[in-house]
């Protein structure tokens, strides 16, 4: 099998540098990039995620590692970090390569989140959301996106989400319903808020591809390659151009 664009950036940055993967456990470690980095010559190499260690995805996160023949002391892990808070530099070091993904669209307020991510970047940046085609057409209608937009799915009305709900039944075949619940929708799959605040389950934000790469720009840093998966999902490798300032 042939190796993603990320994982190609990861393996030309990480030689050397220090790297940490936000988030790499979830959906049973399928997209954890600490293997990568291990392999590539990395100096040093951390794991961190929301989940306590108590969390089953931590210890099959673990097993995966043993049974492809990384020990356990070739990387550190960092438990309960959510990237939405404001002492995430108190929560981790700073690390020189900084890879999240499959994050930014589950968060209520993904500019926080990403300014959050910078924060503990040295230099290099390896991340992605989900992303809001700039047209979606079929039999339901049409919704446009233009550049710099982003689209609030909780604010989805009843024929946009027609649309949406077709255009993901196509695509892979599951429902927008069951990943952007309408507001206040009673036993919902992945509801908005829970008893310990706002829930990063559902899909909150698809923000267009223009409006993404701004974000990574006003946090100070450069888009140096990218890649759109299935015109689903957006990843950026980003390069800090301004020091840091905090």
């Amino acid at each position: 099998m042939s190796e993603s664009p990320p994982e190609a950036w990861i393996r030309a940055v990480v030689p050397g540098q220090s790297f940490v993967d936000i988030g790499g456990i979830g959906e049973w470690s399928c997209n954890e990039r600490v293997s990568g980095a291990i392999n590539a010559g990395a100096s040093h190499v951390a794991m961190a995620d929301i989940q306590p260690f108590t969390s089953d995805y931590w210890t099959f996160f673990h097993n995966k590692m043993a049974g492809i023949g990384i020990d356990r002391s070739q990387y550190d892990c960092h438990e309960r970090v959510d990237i939405t808070r404001s002492d995430l530099p108190e929560q981790l070091p700073r690390f020189d390569v900084l890879h999240s993904t499959g994050i930014l669209y589950h968060v209520a307020d993904p500019v926080t989140a990403l300014y959050n991510l910078t924060r503990i970047t040295g230099q290099w940046l390896i991340t992605n959301t989900v992303i809001m085609p700039a047209r979606v057409e079929n039999e339901f209608g049409t919704i446009e996106c233009p550049d710099g937009m982003a689209f609030l799915l909780p604010a989805m009305s009843e024929p946009q989400r027609d649309i949406m709900r077709q255009h993901y039944k196509t695509k892979f075949g599951w429902s927008i319903d069951d990943t952007a619940p309408r507001p206040q929708q009673t036993g919902a799959m992945m509801p908005h808020r829970t008893e310990q605040g706002l829930s990063c389950w559902p899909y909150w934000w698809l923000l267009s591809i223009p409006a993404f790469r701004a974000l990574v720009n006003v946090m100070g840093f450069a888009v140096r390659d990218e890649y759109t998966w299935e015109d689903h999902a957006h990843f950026l490798l980003c390069e800090r151009v301004d020091p840091i300032k905090d």
